[in-house]
């Protein structure tokens, strides 16, 4: 008997262990994960040049006119189907270097990222990318926490105002509209969430500055913030002071990517299905519960 018993008890501590080391190699859904740097570089580079290679002709052209005088250009994925059932809409928002009015500097790696065939087969969305004629985002230094702070300019509120217009015209799952931005792109998601927290089910965040006057607001969001410790051009204590700050809501996921800088923040644990997995797991009825 005393055999038996210590029989059945090894299996057991052998199923808690093994339970216990799945849930630890698991990245949860929201709180804070540091990410070791890979050594994986052939393997980035073939992924970023997989992700560049789609055509921009597969992105439509568009212009856009809102209430005030300013215009801005913008390019438009429809996927398949689109016509038989309402998808989610993703809109990315271009770094600083893609200001401008040419219609295709803006289409960057993370807007090319979900207009892929093979994250569209299992996550299927339009995109939407704006490019901005001028700053969507500025910065400014929070004197009461001395790290650097954004705001929203302009040339967003014509771009929230496009994404009104698509929202009707297409057929959108107005529960399921996203907004992921890079660098300056990253400032004005989250400007966006603050300013339209009625038009987005959730954020992703890569390589920004915070808005901390509006930390009530953006703590009740689902917001994932992806910054490299080693970025020195939009600094990561503004984002890590940003999460110190929301944390309590459990609705912000931080990822921080250890030894990355500004312009090397792309790695391959989000080029892959990560970010559409993510982001479809929320929707605005989730987020305002």
């Amino acid at each position: 008997m005393p055999h038996k018993f210590n029989h059945c008890f090894y299996l057991l501590m052998m199923a808690w262990l093994l339970f216990a080391s799945s849930c630890s190699s698991r990245i949860s859904t929201f709180g804070r994960v540091k990410i070791a740097k890979r050594s994986d570089s052939l393997r980035l580079k073939e992924r970023i040049a997989t992700i560049k290679s789609i055509k921009n002709e597969r992105f439509e052209k568009g212009l856009f006119k809102g209430t005030s005088d300013t215009t801005i250009v913008y390019r438009l994925f429809k996927p398949l189907n689109s016509r038989n059932q309402k998808l989610p809409l993703i809109v990315f928002f271009h770094g600083s270097n893609a200001v401008g009015t040419d219609n295709v500097s803006q289409l960057g790696i993370l807007a090319k990222l979900f207009a892929m065939d093979k994250t569209q087969a299992k996550y299927p969305a339009y995109v939407l990318a704006p490019q901005f004629p001028s700053r969507s985002s500025n910065y400014s230094l929070d004197q009461q926490r001395n790290l650097l702070t954004s705001s929203p300019q302009p040339c967003l509120t014509v771009a929230l105002q496009l994404v009104d217009s698509l929202k009707t015209a297409l057929n959108i799952d107005q529960n399921r509209i996203y907004v992921v931005g890079f660098s300056m792109g990253a400032s004005t998601a989250i400007n966006a969430l603050a300013l339209r927290p009625d038009l987005f089910a959730a954020g992703i965040s890569v390589s920004g500055i915070p808005q901390f006057n509006q930390i009530a607001m953006l703590s009740k969001i689902p917001l994932w913030i992806i910054h490299g410790n080693a970025d020195t051009e939009n600094p990561f204590a503004s984002d890590e002071q940003f999460y110190k700050e929301v944390s309590h809501e459990h609705k912000i996921r931080f990822w921080e990517m250890d030894n990355l800088s500004h312009n090397d923040i792309f790695s391959t644990p989000f080029l892959g299905n990560e970010l559409p997995n993510w982001l479809f797991k929320n929707t605005i009825s989730k987020a305002n519960n």
